[in-house]
């Protein structure tokens, strides 16, 4: 059991969770993957095993349609109703700690098979991938106090139920969380010294 002042600082944290700024950091974080794009294809493609078992352009293909996920369900809860849709319930005290961490520990959970990047990339779809997932969040960006306001809740597969803000938030970690790893496959063969 988490102790109150940890429970107290954790609940604090959720009360502070800003949209704006997740959106504004996934906006900076879609510019660089078109950075990475603009590289040699062979370069993406190659696999540095001791860093990931994927490839640079699988990494961002799996956080594509992980936030293609992401959107339908923060839809989902802004317009109150849908399959998946819950009663706001409050997430484990570990989930709240990964969530204000702003860090996903490396290695630590399986990708759901939905959104696992296929062996071979195709350039053509990665690329209308991300172009649709700046326009998305960009139209989320306008909502922002709806997000907020959001208080219904999907789970997600580890961190339990989340609502649109939290959903946001993960978006936000899980990005910059697969395009560090996609750096650190291209540092591996001193891809990364050209600035993306």
């Amino acid at each position: 059991m988490q102790p109150a002042r940890g429970r107290a600082s954790l609940a604090a944290f959720m009360l502070t969770l800003c949209p704006a700024t997740e959106l504004a950091h996934l906006r900076e974080d879609y510019l660089a993957i078109e950075r990475l794009l603009a590289r040699d294809p062979e370069e993406l493609e190659r696999k540095a095993q001791h860093v990931s078992g994927w490839s640079a352009v699988q990494h961002l293909a799996h956080l594509c349609l992980a936030n293609e996920l992401v959107v339908r369900n923060v839809k989902s809860l802004l317009k109150g109703f849908g399959p998946l849709v819950q009663d706001a319930t409050e997430p484990a005290p570990e989930a709240l700690a990964v969530l204000q961490s702003g860090r996903f520990p490396r290695g630590a959970a399986q990708s759901p098979r939905m959104v696992r990047p296929p062996e071979v990339v195709q350039r053509e779809f990665l690329v209308q991938w991300v172009a649709e997932g700046q326009v998305e969040f960009a139209a989320l960006a306008e909502q922002d106090a709806a997000i907020l306001r959001a208080q219904l809740c999907i789970a997600h597969q580890v961190l339990g139920p989340l609502n649109a803000a939290r959903w946001v938030r993960f978006a936000a970690m899980h990005t910059r969380h697969h395009l560090d790893i996609a750096r650190e496959v291209l540092a591996a063969f001193g891809a990364a010294a050209r600035a993306d």
